[in-house]
């Protein structure tokens, strides 16, 4: 369905992921030994008929014990889009030796005369997921914000994750504000779910039930977080 190319590079076709709710589609740009990387363009494919309701939200990262990190998407009216990869460290690692990873990739235009800066990605993993329009358009205006805040860069950056970054609740609403009200809307329809089947003839849950959902609940989201995207918030 999907296919991505780095410059001076071979084309490589999407794999479908089973079993998935999420991320439906990965494309694995890697080589036997490292390449420079300049631009990255993802298309869906011209012999696809993709359904004009949906969006494939496109996330990068550098390694499959690494977390996806959201980019921008492709759709019916865009089909394609180029991501310009640019690396802070321009020194090339030896064989086994991991480099300082992906440095930045933004979504701008290129420049007329910009030359590519130079560097070393042996591997980059694209993962798409299929969402609908709305949830789509929500992360590119979430990202939108995270860009336009202060202190942040033009480009987007490729990064390890900072498990200190986001210490309490109040910050998780703060800097992701669209995701957090996705996040409790969800939470809180998987509660109706399970507690609209102990209601009494009064409407009444007893509170045992809800004690029971919750631990439940916390069980599940430390086996699979991923559950949450099969709760539909309306």
């Amino acid at each position: 369905m999907f296919a991505a190319i780095a410059s001076g590079n071979p084309l490589q076709l999407s794999a479908e992921v089973p079993n998935s709710n999420s991320l439906q589609h990965t494309i694995v740009l890697s080589s036997t030994k490292p390449k420079s990387y300049s631009h990255i363009s993802v298309f869906i494919l011209p012999n696809v008929t993709f359904p004009p309701e949906f969006a494939g939200t496109v996330y990068f990262k550098l390694s499959p014990a690494e977390e996806f990190k959201f980019f921008g998407y492709l759709s019916a009216e865009k089909p394609s889009a180029i991501f310009k990869v640019r690396l802070p460290n321009l020194n090339v690692s030896a064989p086994g030796e991991p480099g300082d990873g992906l440095g930045e990739i933004d979504m701008e235009d290129e420049i007329p005369g910009e030359e590519p800066t130079p560097g070393n990605v042996s591997e980059i993993i694209i993962g798409i997921s299929i969402e609908s329009k709305d949830q789509a358009f929500a992360k590119v205006q979430e990202l939108k914000l995270q860009q336009a805040a202060p202190n942040s860069s033009n480009s987007l950056v490729v990064a390890r994750t900072n498990s200190s970054a986001i210490a309490n609740p109040g910050q998780l609403a703060r800097m992701y504000p669209v995701v957090t009200q996705q996040l409790a809307a969800r939470i809180v329809k998987h509660a109706h779910n399970y507690l609209t089947g102990f209601l009494d003839s009064q409407g009444n849950v007893p509170i045992k039930c809800f004690d029971n959902w919750w631990n439940k609940f916390k069980t599940r989201l430390q086996m699979d977080a991923q559950f949450l995207n099969e709760v539909t918030e309306e």
